[in-house]
């Protein structure tokens, strides 16, 4: 009983961490974008 509470816990624990690499990455990808626009503006 022991190691299923244990499995349950670190696949929760995993579950949130892919889900905070998932919204950084989002965040990364519209920064980016943000970027290209305001360079495209500037140099286009």
């Amino acid at each position: 009983m022991g190691k299923s509470k244990r499995k349950v816990a670190h696949s929760k624990k995993e579950e949130e961490q892919a889900q905070r690499v998932v919204k950084i990455v989002f965040v990364s990808l519209i920064i980016l974008a943000l970027i290209m626009l305001i360079a495209y503006s500037f140099f286009g």
